[in-house]
């Protein structure tokens, strides 16, 4: 209000009618969608209230209003409604191929935000409680062209949504995917998410779930380490010593300062030779040291001489980490040597699943655009084997399959309890124990484990 009278006041009466105007003709609301256009005048409000956030990031109501979408989508509901256009569809959420040449698989997640979002619609926002929802379990292993999220209902009830839902899945599976192929190699050593400043703070959240749902041990993130219900983990940073000027002070401070759940984890590569902070390590925090971290330099080369001077003074005790620009390929080559890794940038800023959100049925009939298969779709896999097959909806499979798409919302309401991340990380580790080893590659291998069963 106060945006508007101040432009009134400097563009006179003549922008004061203008903005009444616009109030009454250009707005066109669907439901509880609004579109702006046109008038210089609004926009300008519009744009000067936005820069007023101090931060840019979308808020959890812009997201429920719809406002976090691409125009497309308002232009098209507009036409609809002139049109008096209102058909129940049938949407599949589906990739067609991998970010990374070398994944063999991916992992599915962000579905809780998907529900969240949906039953909301069902509650607020749909004319009818027509909405049901089919989606495969947070944590799934899915592989390209199979259906992995099933939408039906009125398309003007959800159809604005898809830009939100295509992002809640897209972003979170390609961290998750990325966590995974990490935990593969570590086999039992440590992992952590050390990643959340290189992506916007907004989005920490994401990222944490993302990675701890994928195998990771625990995370950096405070604020995403709460969302779960979990401490946070981390080390010291470089700033600890170079701010006391030399290691060993802080070393000392460090051991002194913090309570004695705090792991005595040194970084050992700030002023001297990692092999020298490793041995003052040891003189300043004595049977407390619990590890030390490495960050730069020749890793393998550098962890196996500590490794080497540690033992050597019965410290065997003693866990080796390392972080710095580490992904899955680095964690294979130091495992042999390295107790744990802290692994950021490569996982929290990891190639996104390119999920489509695709008609594939109108009013009952199947209808697909060019390229994609038309008619509502079910997903069974083999126990044990990771074949799945892509079948009519309905059509039931037996003889060893069990169905992959499991029914969180029928007529609006949402029918599946809540999962929690520790429930979708036992589902990831459960299915590595059971992934045969072409899968655990970290190259591809030749083979598609979907077909398509009429």
């Amino acid at each position: 209000m106060l945006l508007a009278t101040s432009l009134e006041a400097k563009n006179g009466e003549k922008s004061k009618n203008m903005a009444k105007n616009t109030a009454i003709n250009v707005r066109i609301k669907y439901k509880y969608i609004i579109l702006i256009t046109v008038s210089k005048s609004i926009y300008c409000i519009f744009l000067e209230w936005k820069t007023m956030r101090r931060f840019n990031y979308c808020d959890e109501n812009e997201i429920l209003d719809g406002r976090a979408t691409d125009a497309y989508f308002l232009r098209t509901f507009e036409v609809l409604k002139a049109k008096r256009i209102d058909k129940r569809v049938v949407m599949e959420a589906m990739i067609k191929g991998f970010p990374d040449k070398d994944y063999n698989f991916g992992v599915f997640s962000g579905i809780q935000e998907v529900i969240n979002l949906l039953s909301y619609v069902a509650e607020n926002v749909a004319e009818s409680n027509s909405l049901n929802v089919w989606a495969m379990q947070d944590g799934e292993i899915f592989f390209p062209n199979e259906p992995v999220l099933r939408i039906e209902g009125r398309y003007t009830d959800f159809g604005i949504y898809e830009t939100a839902i295509l992002g809640f899945i897209s972003y979170a599976s390609g961290i998750a995917t990325k966590a995974v192929r990490s935990r593969i190699v570590a086999n039992d050593k440590l992992v952590f998410s050390f990643g959340t400043r290189r992506l916007h703070p907004s989005v920490a959240p994401v990222i944490e779930r993302a990675c701890y749902a994928g195998g990771f041990d625990a995370v950096s993130s405070i604020v995403g380490a709460e969302y779960m219900g979990k401490n946070a983990v981390g080390t010291m940073p470089h700033a600890l010593m170079l701010l006391f000027g030399n290691s060993a002070d802080a070393f000392h401070a460090f051991n002194e300062v913090l309570p004695k759940e705090v792991p005595r984890i040194a970084l050992v590569d700030t002023y001297g030779s990692p092999k020298e902070e490793t041995l003052l390590a040891l003189e300043c925090m004595g049977p407390n040291l619990y590890g030390v971290r490495v960050d730069s330099g020749n890793l393998l080369k550098v962890g196996k001489e500590l490794r080497w001077e540690l033992d050597i003074r019965g410290r065997e005790d003693v866990k080796l980490f390392a972080s710095g620009g580490l992904d899955e390929y680095e964690v294979k080559r130091l495992a042999e040597v390295y107790d744990g890794f802290g692994i950021g940038t490569k996982v929290a800023n990891a190639p996104v699943m390119d999920f489509a959100l695709k008609i594939v049925e109108v009013d009952g009939i199947p209808r697909a655009k060019v390229g994609n298969y038309s008619g509502a779709k079910d997903v069974y896999r083999l126990k044990n084997e990771f074949r799945d097959l892509v079948v009519p909806k309905g059509k039931e499979i037996t003889n060893g399959y069990k169905p992959l798409l499991h029914q969180v919302i029928r007529d609006g309401k949402v029918i599946k309890a809540f999962e929690s991340v520790d429930d979708a990380r036992e589902r990831v580790l459960s299915q590595i124990k059971r992934l045969p080893d072409d899968l655990k590659s970290l190259y591809k291998k030749d083979g598609d484990r979907v077909k398509f069963f009429s």
